[in-house]
């Protein structure tokens, strides 16, 4: 289930590093409404199945019209939006309870209202385009003077690997998720050709954990996901890649 957030700027400028603040509202929702579900899945204590997943994603802010100063987005539009997305029932009845008690999204000294929520279908298929409301990670492990280390792929690197890992870490989610392995495990990620050329299709993206500021390599692009629809409609709702629960891996159907 996907949730769209109307949001009234009724201030002007954010922080340009705000993903945390959304972070930490998302627990703060769940904490209104249910302490203990907030607390355990912040620790990782919510296991399904054996293991530890948090099965939610979310998007950048979505401004209709925006400028970037300095280290701030003036926003120069009236509203602004947002979209949180989860297969987990428990995770989103959880969330809109607590959503619709604090009526709010706070970013540092800033209370932004919630004048609207809407809960969209997922309608998806098994070949689907998409555009990313937040950069794709996706990580293996490459040998580094002379020791295995944590490599971030780059929108340049082999899109066959790229397409691999992202249809492996699906198939891992969805068996934890659902106890099972989906019926149909083929799928083909697509970057567009032309678009992961540019400069826009690489980003480098602010992972703040604990009092860490953790600068990792993502993927902006448009891509189409063919193959497997209960993969394509899990990764919708659940985010595509890694790091999902810090806002990374949503996208949205283009038409």
């Amino acid at each position: 289930m996907r949730l769209k957030l109307t949001l009234q700027a009724q201030q002007n400028t954010i922080p340009i590093n705000y993903q945390h603040f959304l972070s930490s509202a998302i627990y703060n929702y769940l904490a209104t409404s249910n302490k203990n579900f907030a607390t355990n899945l912040h620790n990782g204590k919510h296991f399904i199945n054996g293991k530890n997943f948090k099965f939610f994603t979310f998007s950048w802010l979505q401004f209709p019209k925006k400028q970037i100063i300095n280290f701030s987005i003036k926003i120069n539009s009236p509203e602004f939006y947002w979209y949180i997305s989860s297969s987990w029932n428990e995770f989103v009845q959880n969330l809109v309870n607590g959503l619709l008690e604090l009526g709010g999204l706070r970013i540092g000294q800033y209370n932004f209202p919630i004048t609207q929520t809407e809960t969209l279908s997922s309608v998806v298929d098994g070949l689907n385009k998409f555009i990313c409301l937040s950069p794709i990670v996706v990580t293996t492990k490459k040998e580094y003077k002379g020791k295995l280390d944590k490599y971030y792929y780059k929108a340049t690197d082999n899109p066959e690997e790229i397409s691999e890992k992202i249809r492996q870490n699906l198939i891992n989610k969805y068996t934890t998720f659902f106890g099972k392995e989906p019926n149909d495990t083929a799928l083909k990620i697509e970057f567009d050709k032309n678009y992961i050329k540019t400069l826009k299709a690489q980003v480098l993206s602010h992972y703040i954990k604990d009092d860490l500021d953790i600068k990792i390599p993502a993927i902006m692009c448009p891509f189409t996901a063919a193959g497997s629809s209960e993969l394509i409609k899990f990764g919708y709702e659940c985010g595509f890649g890694e790091l999902n629960s810090a806002g990374f891996g949503m996208v949205r159907v283009i038409k």
